[in-house]
């Protein structure tokens, strides 16, 4: 079994990114490009030719297709005709994202100057071991235009002081809000904890359903050809963790929706899973580690245990069944801790309920303890059929040992994450919802 202790790493928020001012592109791919085989003859047809308007703003296949060719350099994407078709969609959305918000910030009287872009990528070079004037270099012996780099910067940049002076501010963690946040902490360390990366594309409207799900197929289709998630989450995930490269950290069983936590516990370590779709969108996970439910050393799991059993006859019909289980449903939406399960037994009368104390849960029958494992404090147990009845279980408290929990800074980081996370979702589906945006074949 896996150590006691829980171990959270060090996460590096958007929230801090934002107010740090700091800035991340993924252009680490660069160092290693030795060449790109694209034509230095580009037709005049193709810069005239308008592939999107986005208000009054237009995105010609030329933008289009240059996008696409510094994407491939920047994210380990083998370079084919084909590849760059399957990209060109979703490169568009990005696109179409980026011209939305720098409307937004000349809207707000927000400036992005020159100065700024150039001192990020100044900042690029320095991460990626390049002297002064190495990415352009680079960007000229692809043939691709130093202005679309230049864009995409400014864009992001642009989109950093928009959260800054009209989101940021809405961020509100309380010092109880942190006190619930670490009281469920320490209600879930003996469940599961994954070390997960995420690519979240949101749903707006039922009628961009199949538009999603098409690009976060290819998105996984690109993964799985060997592109870089990290890279790939920087340039289209729309959750904040996409500042991290999708890094969510480590994550314990009831932290995330249940349909990824069903994916998460089929998965291999380093394996993809998507797409999936939860009620705001779609997702793409990368699972990198597994750790298994707290235990001592001897291999138990101790824990203080209450039961309600409803009996039921070997030859009991459908219709006593059917009472039964309406009874057991009932009592899993309303007890929420072990004096409510007590108080149903006691209403209810029924035999062989209430405490069994403190147990070791692995010597329970199998079928009893797999409910019971994973089971959060203060949750109803699923329905287990057992000769006697139905047989409902309650964790009261587990005793686990002292383990770690993430300073209060960093779960008010976290908080924060999802709180702006949220924020810029409806922020985005707001500004695309009133845009007149008309596409092009």
């Amino acid at each position: 079994m896996a150590n006691s202790q829980t171990n959270f790493l060090p996460v590096i928020s958007f929230f801090q990114l934002i107010k740090q001012q700091t800035f991340k592109l993924a252009f680490a791919a660069l160092i290693s490009v030795t060449s790109v085989t694209i034509s230095t003859c580009t037709h005049a047809s193709e810069v005239l030719r308008i592939r999107a308007i986005v208000n009054d703003d237009v995105i010609s296949f030329y933008d289009l297709s240059q996008r696409v060719r510094l994407l491939i350099m920047t994210s380990a994407i083998p370079d084919s005709p084909d590849n760059r078709r399957r990209l060109a969609p979703q490169v568009l959305r990005t696109m179409i994202d980026e011209k939305l918000r720098l409307q937004e910030a000349t809207r707000l009287n927000i400036r992005v100057p020159a100065g700024r872009v150039d001192q990020q990528i100044s900042l690029l070079e320095k991460r990626n071991n390049l002297p002064s004037g190495g990415i352009p270099q680079l960007l000229d012996q692809a043939n691709i235009g130093h202005s679309v780099l230049r864009d995409k910067v400014r864009g992001e940049l642009a989109w950093q002081s928009i959260v800054r002076r009209r989101l940021l501010k809405q961020v509100n963690v309380s010092n109880e809000d942190i006190e619930d946040e670490l009281r469920r902490l320490r209600s879930i360390q003996h469940l599961p904890k994954y070390k997960v990366s995420e690519i979240f594309l949101p749903v707006d409207s039922p009628d961009q359903e199949g538009q999603v799900l098409d690009v976060t197929r290819r998105l996984l289709g690109q993964l799985d050809q060997g592109a870089k998630f990290n890279l790939i989450a920087r340039e289209f995930s729309q959750s904040s963790s996409a500042a991290t490269g999708g890094n969510l950290g480590t994550v314990s069983k009831g932290q995330l929706d249940p349909k990824l936590e069903m994916a998460l516990d089929a998965m291999e370590i380093g394996e993809l899973a998507g797409p999936l779709r939860t009620l705001s969108g779609f997702y793409i996970l990368k699972l990198h580690e597994r750790s298994t439910p707290t235990t001592v050393k001897d291999g138990r799991v101790m824990a203080w245990v209450s039961q309600l059993l409803l009996p039921l006859k070997e030859e009991a019909k459908k219709a006593e069944i059917d009472s039964q289980e309406n009874i057991a449903a009932q009592i899993r939406e309303t007890a929420t801790s072990c004096k409510h399960l007590h108080e149903s037994v006691r209403a209810l009368d029924t035999p062989k309920s209430g405490s069994l104390g403190k147990i070791n849960i692995e010597e329970l029958p199998s079928v009893i303890s797999k409910a019971v494992r994973d089971l959060p404090a203060n949750k109803v147990s699923p329905t287990v059929r057992v000769a006697e009845g139905l047989l409902l279980m309650m964790v009261c408290k587990w005793d686990k040992p002292k383990s770690s929990l993430p300073p209060k800074k960093e779960v008010r980081a976290r908080l924060g994450d999802r709180q702006l996370n949220l924020l810029m979702q409806r922020y985005m589906r707001d500004l695309r919802r009133t845009a007149f945006i008309d596409l092009r074949g």
